[in-house]
């Protein structure tokens, strides 16, 4: 048995981005991106090869009528003035541009927080744009960071968008018993949502006869805490983060019930594909 247990297909955030350079794609003009339009090298490549864009090697290479594209996780400050001299096409995320619109400014009579990964795109676009938050970074133990902080009566709080549910909660929780949270922010509701169905989905399933699959990318942030919140609600089921059936270890899922996760940087008809090659086995 196969079977996804998701919603599945990019996100509008994704979509919004990929329709972008396409649209670019058509001019005939040169496109160059900053970054990786999103978290997917699959998806990447193809696109790139679709629109001929390509990464930036020289930036004295650029002429006026090169168009610099922006990734969908946002860009900093810095970048914007690297590239002041060129056209430039913004291809954040609408849920994030969303998010800066309503950010407080800064005061003195509040504490600002930020929860997210260090090295993530997000986290460093956000950072350069409000450089007045702490960071809070989630690839550490973030208990000794919150108990280090010395807060303020009131506090913002703003997590970067697919930053693991578990963190998030945690981080409000330690945040509240030092402060007034009196405004914050929530995780990517598509996210959320396609976590939470996939840990209900799984989190009696027998692990013995079972072996589930996040189709999407290594490198995404959304895939990797898909993956990790199924695995605490069912921490002996055996999984992986793929987008093809080239990349699964067949001996691992042999004779198993597969269920499928979709993270939001993955199309729909990479996850039917990867589901179909998985029937076929049978």
């Amino acid at each position: 048995m196969v079977k996804i247990i998701t919603d599945y297909g990019f996100c509008y955030g994704v979509d919004h981005a990929i329709n972008k350079l396409i649209e670019l794609g058509k001019t005939g003009s040169n496109i160059y991106l900053t970054h990786p339009l999103m978290h997917n090298s699959l998806e990447n490549e193809a696109l790139m090869k679709l629109t001929k864009a390509k990464f930036i090697t020289d930036i004295g290479s650029l002429n006026e009528n090169d168009i610099v594209v922006f990734s969908a996780h946002g860009h900093t400050l810095e970048e914007e003035k690297i590239y002041e001299n060129t056209q430039k096409v913004d291809a954040t995320c609408p849920l994030i541009l969303s998010r800066y619109k309503i950010i407080p400014p800064f005061d003195d009579n509040h504490s600002f927080i930020y929860l997210g990964k260090k090295n993530h795109q997000e986290t460093i676009s956000f950072l350069s744009l409000f450089p007045y938050f702490t960071l809070i970074d989630t690839t550490l133990d973030i208990l000794p960071q919150i108990e280090a902080l010395t807060l303020k009566e009131e506090t913002i709080f703003i997590p970067q968008t697919t930053v693991a549910l578990k963190k998030f909660e945690e981080a409000f929780s330690l945040l509240k018993k030092k402060t007034q949270i009196s405004f914050h922010l929530d995780i990517c509701p598509l996210y959320r949502k396609r976590l939470l169905e996939a840990a209900e989905s799984l989190k009696s399933v027998d692990p013995k006869t079972s072996f589930f699959i996040v189709c999407g990318d290594k490198s995404s942030s959304n895939a990797n805490e898909i993956y990790n919140g199924i695995k605490q609600v069912n921490q002996n089921l055996d999984g992986a983060i793929v987008s093809t059936i080239k990349e699964l270890n067949l001996d691992n899922i042999k004779n198993k019930d597969i269920y499928i996760a979709s993270a939001t940087s993955v199309k729909k008809e990479t996850v039917l594909k990867l589901k179909s090659d998985l029937e076929s086995l049978a």
